[in-house]
This record gives C-alpha cells, structure tokens and sequence, in this order.
C-alpha cells in the first residue's frame, strides 16, 4: 500500500515524542513492503529550534518538506487553523502519490483543513496530545491542574497565547466528526476525553517502541532515574523536592537526563540543598543507545508528571529493557504501569517518598516486565492493531 504520514515535526527536525512515533512507524511500514511518504513543516522545527540538525534521509521513506520565508506557514497554521501553502503541497501530494491511507499525526502546525479527504483513502489521525480539545495541547490549566472544561481565554492569555478563534468554528467540529475514519488515542484517558467533546469513531491503540539492542549493557545500579524535558508541567521540581526530604534514608542517587527551560532552576535547587552528591544532572542524552543503557541500569523510571500524559514513549523504552516505571496517577500513565505493578502508581508526593524509600528491587522480575513490552507494546502488536481499520481491499 501507499502511505502518507501527515506531522509537524519529523526527525531530525523535532522536540518530542510524537515525531519518533511517526518515525518508528514509518520505518515498520517500510518493513512490511509499504510506500511510505512524510509531509512535515521545517517552518514549525525553526519556530521552536534554531539550531540546523544533520540530515539522515532514511531508506525507504520519501519525505516533503514545507519551508517558506520567516517560517509563515505554521504561524498562519496557528493562527487561522489552516494555511495555504500547506493545504496546497498536501493536495498536490495527494493526487501525485494517490495514497490508499493517510495517517494524519500532530498536525497544530500543519493546519486542520487536512483532515479534509481529497481523494479515496482511509482517514486516520493519532491524537498524540489534547491538541483538538485544549489549544495548549496538554489539559492542564494554569500549569497547575488538570482542566475539567471551560476557562479556555483565560488560560490561555494566562500563558501569553492570543485565542485561536478557529477551534469555535463549525468547520472545525465538522473535519473531525465526519471526516476522520478513525481516530486513534494511545490511552483510555484521551480516548474518553475526546469523546466528551466530540462524536467520531475512536479506537485505543498504545504507542510502540522499537526492540532494544540485544546487547544494552546498564550502568552502575543504585539509582533512580527521570528522563523528559525539564519543564514544570512534567513536575520535575516537585520530584526535586521530594527526593530532598528523603535523601538521608536511602542509599540511592537520583539521575536527571533531558533539557528544557527549567535546567538552570533545576540546577540551582540542586546546589542550594546540597544535594549534588546524590542528584546527578545529565543534560540531553543524544545517543539512544546510552538512554536504554541508563534506563536499563536504572531501580525504576520516576515519571511525576502534573499533566495527564497520554502514552509518554520514554516509559516504553524504559518496559522495553526490563525497568519498572514509577508514575503519578495522571492521564494515560496508570494504564501502562498496571500491567506492572499497581504500587507503583502514585496519588501525592508523600506516597511517591515512601514508594522510593521502601523499593525493593529483589521483588522486580525483569523477564515479566520484558513480556509486557513484547504484548502491549511491541512494533508487531501495533501494526496488527492499526490493520484492523484498513478494510481488506486497500492492504
């Protein structure tokens, strides 16, 4: 079959998981003898980067890029929900390529007039965020708690972002409930939550994460480690905190790898209380392979995210080694660590302290965790699931 993949961002021009997602999956489908196109915009990587990343064209992928002057596309994206030399490449694609599926991902910065069909192909987009229920994409309210609904101006001239106007319109709501096949949310938690909002034809399929190398050696033991962006909505200060009030009752060091525009407060909180012989800040981990080592080596993965994460790849990767994830009881992040042990879901912070001081490594089976990788979240489990809405003629 022909595929056509519709994101913002696309390795190596991306911030965030979504985009690896897209890669993962086009590399599967390439895999499994498909024609695999990717239509992404330069313009939104250089609004958030300005850094040029080193080009790795990848066998088999064909990839379109949307570059103009000043990055004006996925400003006009944002703004008017639609811009016209996106809308114009993605139909000319589509009548050059003649796809039998477009798989439409984060497309904030693309423009939502793709969700149009231009041709007689199956339909489908990922939700990756709360992208076509929150304009700040993460359901959080005043970068403190979960939004129940309403309050949206506000939030967002909170935040400093002009109103998108776009989202009130019919139009809107009319792509998306009569357009869309299916519509693919890695939780439970967003599938519901987009239901509340909307009538479309929505089905729960996890993230997947590549298998690891088989020859990942871990790091040195004794540590807990916190991979992500250092931001406040992923509460990394308050696991700061609450590593702080414990340190002097365990024997186990705490590693910080990623980057974001907390890293300087983050490393001031470390030096104020002292803690830099226990709390180690690593900066952004490039190589994948040293992230599985550190994760591999790792007693757990702490996630103490504040905003309901939808289906994070990071604590896949973590699965996919054989580490355990410890996780705040938010969004989608409960029903992956269920199906390793419900204790390692935390309410508050003071239940994540005695989560950490009482962890016993020796009740960790590695093997089982490895086997719930391999039954939820393993390529082949995917691709089995996504084929189930692709009707028999277009496979």
């Amino acid at each position: 079959m022909r595929f056509l993949l519709t994101s913002s961002f696309f390795p190596p021009y991306h911030i965030g998981g979504d985009a690896l997602h897209v890669k993962y999956l086009a590399e599967e489908l390439v895999k499994r003898g498909h024609e695999v196109h990717i239509l992404h915009s330069l313009d939104a990587y250089y609004i958030k980067r300005k850094d040029n990343p080193e080009r790795s064209d990848m066998e088999g992928i064909y990839t379109h890029r949307i570059k103009t002057a000043l990055n004006s596309s996925a400003y006009e994206a944002y703004m008017l929900g639609n811009s016209s030399i996106v809308s114009r490449t993605f139909t000319e694609l589509i009548h050059r390529i003649r796809p039998d599926v477009v798989h439409h991902h984060n497309i904030s910065l693309l423009g939502y007039s793709l969700l149009k069909k231009r041709g007689n192909y199956v339909n489908l987009y990922t939700a990756h965020d709360y992208w076509l229920i929150c304009q700040r994409n993460n359901l959080l309210k005043y970068d403190s708690k979960v939004c129940e609904g309403g309050g949206c101006l506000l939030c967002n001239l909170f935040h400093g972002k002009p109103p998108q106007l776009w989202r009130y319109s019919k139009r809107f709501e009319e792509l998306i409930e009569n357009e869309i096949d299916y519509l693919i949310a890695p939780s439970n938690y967003l599938k519901t939550k987009i239901l509340e909002k909307y009538k479309v034809k929505t089905v729960t399929i996890p993230n997947f994460v590549p298998e690891p190398p088989t020859d990942i050696k871990p790091l040195a033991s004794n540590y807990f480690v916190y991979a992500g962006v250092l931001e406040k909505h992923k509460g990394i200060i308050e696991l700061l905190k609450t590593y702080k009030e414990i340190v002097n009752e365990t024997d186990d060091n705490l590693l910080i790898a990623g980057s974001g525009s907390l890293k300087t407060k983050v490393a001031e909180f470390i030096n104020k209380h002292k803690l830099s012989n226990k709390v180690h800040l690593l900066g952004y981990i490039i190589k994948y392979d040293a992230l599985l080592s550190l994760l591999k080596g790792a007693k757990a993965l702490i996630i103490p995210s504040i905003c309901p994460e939808n289906c994070p790849l990071i604590a896949l990767e973590a699965i996919s080694v054989g580490t355990p994830v410890i996780a705040s009881n938010k969004g989608g992040l409960p029903e992956i660590v269920r199906n390793i042990d419900n204790e390692l879901i935390f309410n508050s912070y003071e239940e994540l302290k005695q989560i950490i001081k009482n962890f016993d490594r020796k009740k960790i089976q590695r093997d089982k965790i490895r086997e719930v990788y391999r039954e939820f979240y393993f390529p082949q489990a995917f691709c089995e699931n996504i084929y189930v809405y692709i009707p028999p003629t277009e496979r």
